[in-house]
């Protein structure tokens, strides 16, 4: 199993979002989605960012094809689950008396002339007629 099968593997067995994967283990959201989608492939920096945060997997299943360990806990913490719905902002309500300002209503504008410059230094002018 490659690599980023490994990271896919992780994501279903432990039930979290590739959003939510990127912001445990401190990397961009987007380079998440570009190896998901295989556009790039995990770095080694990655690599030890998912060993950092997730010590249980055991750095050779990541790198090497043994199997994982058993001691292995495929669930995420629950302390880190609810911090994070925590941390989500409130709704927000709609709001209800909004004022409509009326559109500003600018004079028409007409051409009066068009320069045109040459790479050659020299210029035209067109005027209205």
């Amino acid at each position: 199993m490659d690599l980023t099968n490994k990271i896919k593997q992780i994501l279903i067995d432990k039930n979290i979002t590739p959003s939510l994967f990127a912001d445990e283990i401190g990397i961009q959201r987007s380079s998440m989605s570009h190896i998901l989608a295989g556009r790039n492939k995990p770095s080694l920096d990655m690599v030890q960012k998912i060993v950092k945060r997730f010590p249980d997997l055991g750095i050779s299943w990541i790198l090497d094809d043994e199997p994982l360990p058993a001691t292995a806990s495929m669930t995420v913490n629950e302390p880190v689950l609810e911090s994070r719905k925590k941390a989500a902002p409130a709704p927000q309500p709609a709001q209800t008396n909004v004022v409509k300002e009326k559109p500003v209503v600018l004079p028409e504008k007409k051409i009066e002339k068009v320069l045109i410059f040459y790479s050659d230094g020299t210029f035209q002018e067109f005027k209205q007629g």
